[in-house]
């Protein structure tokens, strides 16, 4: 993967999820996100839903090119939209670094999708209720602006919320992505979430 475009990770049911590091996945957000059926998708307020990202200070985000990808099958039917997010917040705050090690400084960018991410939901929702069963996965995407010289590796946090109302969300708890000179020249893309009825 390139070094300014990495892979936010989301959770796979049943399993953990294997970057160049390592991921954490709460067993209480897997068995939540299992029960999004295509239906209740449908039934989300798009301009409500939430992304939070955390990176180490000196990491910068470059949000204009964050998405929030979604995919719905069912039987034979697939619908795909990589929706645009835009900034609320951004904040510093502080993330565990280890038993013995010191909290880690970060950045932290709380984003919702833009007027035409809504708009991408809410044609997706119109879809999704012709489907029976099947599985919903997410997916975020967000490449780097900038990152200190002679990086190596980063830790990174990714939580989401799908209503005002409830909670986010942890869908990556401390995951290190380490950079190779050959992942520099890799294609970028990103690790999908995966629900299922």
């Amino acid at each position: 993967m390139r070094l300014n475009q990495w892979p936010v990770a989301s959770l796979l049911v049943g399993a953990i999820v294997s970057l160049a590091g390592c991921a954490s996945i709460p067993l209480s957000t897997a068995v939540r996100m299992s029960s999004l059926s295509p239906r209740a998708l449908a039934q989300l307020d798009p301009a409500a839903v939430r992304v939070r990202l955390a990176v180490p200070d000196g990491f910068e985000v470059d949000v204009p090119r964050c998405r929030l990808s979604l995919e719905v099958t069912g039987g034979d039917q697939s619908s795909t939209a990589a929706m645009s997010l835009r900034l609320l917040l951004r904040t510093s705050a502080h993330r565990p670094n280890g038993w013995f090690s010191p909290d880690l400084v970060v950045n932290l960018y709380e984003l919702a999708l833009t007027d035409d991410g809504v708009r991408q939901l809410r044609q997706m929702q119109q879809t999704v209720l012709a489907h029976e069963g099947g599985s919903v996965k997410f997916a975020v995407t967000s490449p780097f602006s900038s990152t200190p010289p002679n990086a190596t590796e980063v830790m990174f946090w990714v939580d989401i919320k799908l209503a005002s109302d409830a909670a986010y969300w942890p869908l990556i708890d401390g995951a290190t992505l380490r950079f190779t000179p050959q992942g520099m020249n890799d294609p970028p893309g990103s690790t999908p979430a995966n629900t299922s009825e």
